[in-house]
């Protein structure tokens, strides 16, 4: 009975020996492990919106780290699910070093689609929900959560446009918008009349090229035939249509 008594104490030291030393090796390596973030950088692709978050991890200590899950969910001030991305790693080697991004896609057609036309026209901002799982030494799980709220600029931010009675058989109405954006707006752009009766009188389209936080301040000029002067009213409604490869919106505009 002592003797497996006394084999017990043995066993017992040796694994308190045996979890001081993991405490202390894990201590140091979490001190020894580099985490660096790079600058956010926004960019189009298709008709993506990406948000790109660079970071690297230099793990210098004694154990491995496994399954990195970075998980973003975006939404608008309102809560409602905009965008889920996720980003894996499945092994950052003790002495190595890792360098990857997290990109958060957001697709613009699916905003547009679930009626969230204001981002075409206001300034906003999202939500971002950011969530890390990863496992330290295969042995230790490690869970960290975060809260980011980024600035949006609505690529039509102030736009004006303007009816003015036609003149000499011409129409012009001044147009106007600021491009807020971190992207530049390349499509076309195209304005109809309609009378009253929701008949279309005239249209004309125009090429688009405005940068990044750059103005748009151009009036449409339509030469008016003896049936279109016939069709106009007083009052109707301007229709703009913008059509890009990135997305396709329309804006209903009354005068009169």
């Amino acid at each position: 009975m002592k003797q497996a008594i006394r084999a017990l104490a043995i066993a017992t030291l040796i694994l308190w020996i045996l979890l001081i030393a993991f405490a202390i090796t894990a201590v140091y390596s979490v001190m020894n492990l580099g985490i660096n973030f790079g600058e956010t950088q926004f960019f189009s692709s298709n008709d993506n919106v990406v948000l790109s978050l660079p970071f690297s991890i230099n793990n210098q200590g004694y154990y491995d780290i496994s399954e990195l899950n970075v998980t973003t969910h975006v939404t608008d001030y309102n809560g409602t699910l905009l965008a889920l991305s996720e980003t894996f790693v499945p092994l950052i080697a003790s002495g190595s070093n890792v360098e990857t991004a997290h990109n958060i896609s957001i697709t613009l057609t699916d905003i547009l689609s679930m009626g969230y036309t204001e981002f075409l026209f206001n300034d906003s901002s999202f939500e971002l929900d950011t969530f890390v799982a990863l496992n330290f030494a295969h042995a230790i799980p490690v869970q960290i959560s975060m809260n980011l709220t980024i600035p949006w600029g609505a690529p039509f931010s102030n736009l004006s446009i303007e009816y003015i009675p036609p003149e000499n058989n011409t129409l012009v109405i001044p147009l106007s918008f600021e491009n807020h954006s971190f992207f530049d707006i390349v499509g076309t752009l195209r304005l109809e009349v309609y009378n009253n009766l929701d008949e279309l009188v005239i249209s004309e389209q125009s090429s688009l090229n405005v940068s990044s936080h750059g103005e748009y301040d151009e009036p449409f000029e339509m030469y008016l035939s003896i049936g279109d002067l016939s069709k106009l009213t007083e009052n109707g409604n301007l229709r703009l249509v913008f059509e890009s490869p990135m997305f396709t919106v329309e804006q209903w505009i009354p005068y009169g």
